[in-house]
């Protein structure tokens, strides 16, 4: 798509600081934060063609014009129409992306890298017609640790798959929710949220696994690629150590990462069970081997057979609740309740024994040390019956970027020791989040509500910030 880099300017100071304020400023509530449109019949064949709320989330402003140009948001989008171009007969997605771009988190890529369409994006980015849609591409695929999902951004819009998400649905980035802000009063679904600033790391080796039936067995990754040598590359996943050439996949194998951790290990022995008992023998040292329950037999084969998982290394044992089994290569558990087979976590504890560099590991510890909660109230005081306001604000303690889509819980302390609870929605791209706390009448003037405001995020230990206010 040609369009003159003045269009551009004109159009982005125009629609960012102008247009906006009055396009989003009705509308329809649609459950109690978002507030959504009709498709305008401007746009009604374009939004069906490009997969509807489907594939572009649902309408999130009116329709609104320029000049000869007509756009309209949608969660993951923006539509415009220019009578002068022949493309699309006109039609084409607004370039956020590109703005977006200029953030060097985005652009960041090492010198030797090549961008090219991560293969499990192609099908979505075919049916929505390629790069006369997207636009070019702005990073290689990398995994967002902050979000759990594997993200591509292009100019026009961008993709994104959850890790864990068995259906290994790819959705679009919501593009168009994150530039209108809350201009358009719209929160994007969990997991779509443009998150410019969280910890992402490059994933060589994820075409290699994306082979195998779960993309996540292998964890997350803990490490950014790290060349030991020429063409050799190692990276530390949370149940495993990847190592091996990503362009030769005949080379990729994994790190003995049990053995050198020191795991059990038992001696050969003669086979006693069969599959009639639910045990699959693994040949050793011949005739001596060990004796693998099905269901991690299954797995094995599943996720690159024994090349990948190696020999095992003991009998299968207890360990607290689990049914556990160490091979070479990763070490499995199944706890019987849920009937579920998963990769035991060694990647920490193997890191441990690594002399690499801190900047390599991307692994983020939600800690009182790196985060900092700001909160503001509106007022230090509130008289009877009056609401308080509060407007949170999380950041990275190291480099105060903000921390985004992290959500919490609010608890007040009344003077009689009562207390009431409150769900605080996740901060938004700027690390913010607001919360209104409603006048509570069991007090006396005089009285002070004093409250904690505590991380929903993983750690050994509650993070919470403490703070109170006067009734007067």
């Amino acid at each position: 798509m040609k369009i003159k880099t003045v269009f551009y300017k004109t159009l982005f100071s125009f629609i960012f600081l102008s247009i906006l304020l009055a396009a989003c400023s009705s509308g329809d509530l649609s459950g109690s934060n978002n507030r959504v449109y009709g498709i305008d019949k401007s746009f009604r064949d374009f939004y069906k063609k490009m997969g509807g709320s489907v594939v572009l989330g649902p309408v999130i402003s009116e329709v609104f014009s320029w000049d000869e140009n007509q756009c309209q948001y949608t969660e993951n989008a923006l539509m415009c129409f220019n009578p002068k171009l022949s493309q699309n007969r006109g039609y084409f997605f607004f370039p956020i992306g590109a703005m977006l771009g200029v953030n060097a988190s985005l652009n960041e890529k090492t010198s030797n890298e090549t961008l090219e369409v991560y293969e499990g994006f192609i099908p979505l980015f075919q049916q929505l017609g390629g790069e006369t849609t997207s636009g070019k591409l702005l990073t290689g695929v990398r995994y967002n640790l902050q979000e759990k999902r594997i993200e591509q951004y292009f100019e026009n819009i961008g993709f994104y798959r959850q890790i864990d998400d068995p259906d290994e649905k790819i959705q679009l980035l919501a593009y168009g929710a994150h530039t209108c802000d809350e201009k358009c009063k719209f929160t994007a679904r969990q997991g779509a949220v443009v998150n410019v600033n969280a910890n992402t790391v490059t994933m060589p080796f994820l075409r290699f696994i994306k082979r195998f039936e779960q993309l996540d067995a292998f964890g997350e990754p803990l490490t950014a690629p790290i060349e030991i040598q020429s063409g050799l590359i190692q990276q530390v996943y949370q149940n495993a150590v990847f190592i091996g050439n990503p362009a030769l996949p005949e080379t990729i194998h994994l790190l003995d990462v049990p053995v050198r951790l020191g795991v059990r290990r038992d001696q050969p022995g003669p086979q006693l069970y069969s599959l009639e008992d639910n045990m699959v023998f693994y040949v050793v040292n011949s005739p001596n081997g060990f004796h693998v329950p099905s269901v991690f037999d299954q797995f094995i084969i599943k996720h690159g057979g024994r090349e990948l998982s190696g020999s095992p290394l003991c009998e299968v044992y207890e360990d607290g609740d689990h049914i556990r089994q160490c091979f070479q290569n990763y070490c499995l558990d199944f706890l019987p309740g849920s009937q579920e087979v998963k990769m035991v976590p060694l990647g920490e504890e193997f890191l441990q024994t690594m002399n690499i560099q801190t900047e390599q590991v991307v692994l983020f510890e939600y800690t009182a040390q790196t985060v900092t909660v700001h909160i503001q109230e509106k007022s230090s005081h509130v008289s009877l019956n009056e609401e308080q306001e509060l407007q949170i604000q999380v950041l990275r303690t190291e480099n105060r970027t903000p921390l985004q889509n992290i959500a919490a819980v609010l608890k007040i302390t009344l003077p009689d020791a009562n207390e009431y609870f409150y769900d605080v929605p996740a901060t938004d791209q700027y690390g913010i989040s607001k919360i209104t706390i409603p006048g509570i009448k069991r007090v006396q003037n005089g009285s002070v509500l004093t409250y904690s405001l505590c991380l929903k995020v993983p750690g050994n230990e509650p993070l919470c910030v403490n703070g109170s206010y006067l009734i007067w």
